[in-house]
């Protein structure tokens, strides 16, 4: 009898490889049967010794990415952890920007857990927590501050093209005091996304946008720098 056991055992490993490999195919041929898009960055690795609140926005970051790629055709293509030049000398970062038919979208990622109470117009959000030890915090409004990513990003793109201001909050609990047009989970963009017409590029163009921001996309070891002095400046 214990043939017989060992049979069902291994019919049922089987099975479960057969339904693993079907869901990572069915994952890497994403929304399109030619397979989701090209990504470029956002593939820093995340420091042991980090503090807790830098690990949450790179993992955020990470995990965005992970569900955002699907999306696109495999002419299409998502760049991540972008260094844009400012007037002043420094740069500013940009999360990642998806370039496809349907448009480009400056994505800023949001890894913050509690209560969020905010407003496109309010220029500080509030973040409370549940555990009562903890001090509540006060965020930049991140819509402005992406919309500020936006308006160079159109710049550098000669204003030829809009972008589109998208803020992603990767794992929030409680949205009630959200009040904004351009805040989504992540499910919540992507059935947004998917609604909106594949017309707005073509593939010329596609390859243009490219190739005019991947110079701007940073090495794992720019980000770091810009990170460092970032903290230098405002601390």
């Amino acid at each position: 009898m214990w043939w017989i056991v060992l049979i069902v055992v291994a019919v049922i490993l089987l099975l479960i490889i057969v339904v693993i490999v079907a869901s990572s195919s069915s994952y890497n041929k994403g929304d399109y049967n030619d397979g989701g898009g090209t990504q470029i960055g956002g593939d820093e690795s995340i420091p042991f010794f980090a503090p807790a609140n830098d690990k949450a926005g790179m993992w955020g970051e990470r995990v965005t990415n992970y569900h955002l790629r699907p999306l696109l055709r495999n002419d299409e293509y998502l760049l991540a952890n972008l260094l844009l030049p400012l007037r002043n000398g420094h740069k500013t970062e940009i999360d990642c920007v998806l370039i496809s038919r349907k448009g480009i979208f400056c994505i800023e990622t949001k890894n913050w857990v509690g209560h969020i109470k905010g407003s496109d117009d309010d220029e500080v959000w509030i973040q409370e927590y549940d555990d009562p030890s903890m001090v509540d915090r006060h965020h930049d409004n991140p819509v402005i501050q992406n919309e500020k990513h936006c308006a160079i990003l159109e710049k550098v793109l000669n204003n030829r093209y809009p972008v589109d201001n998208i803020v992603i909050f990767v794992d929030l609990d409680y949205w009630d005091e959200i009040d904004s047009k351009y805040v989504y989970s992540i499910n919540e963009f992507k059935n947004y996304y998917r609604e909106l017409n594949d017309d707005e590029i073509n593939q010329e163009e596609l390859k243009q946008i490219y190739q005019k921001l991947l110079r701007y996309v940073a090495t794992e070891e720019e980000l770091k720098q810009h990170r460092e002095d970032v903290k230098r400046r405002y601390n």
